[in-house]
């Protein structure tokens, strides 16, 4: 097995951000904004929101509730519970 030395091997690429990437970025909008929207057309608050939620077994404080929708970056299990939440379903065409 051929070794090499320190000196010669290439130093590992610099690690990035994921939220750094535009694409991921873009996403997080549309996803904070799909939430948003949903939450308009139901007629329902951050507060109620949280609620809804606990009811069906996800336990937040509201404050949690709003940052993760201002922020954008929460996962795909969360967007459909704040749907289930509200009583909207997604449908795949």
């Amino acid at each position: 097995m051929n070794t090499i030395d320190r000196a010669q091997r290439p130093a590992p690429p610099k690690p990035v951000a994921r939220k750094a990437s535009p694409v991921n970025a873009e996403y997080e909008d549309r996803a904070r904004e799909l939430v948003r929207e949903a939450m308009r057309s139901k007629g329902v608050t951050v507060d109620q929101l949280t609620a809804r939620l606990a009811l069906i077994g996800v336990d937040m404080s509201s404050g949690g509730v709003a940052n993760k929708i201002s922020r954008g970056g929460f996962s795909s299990a969360f967007l459909l519970q704040c749907l289930a939440a509200m009583d909207l379903q997604i449908k795949v065409e």
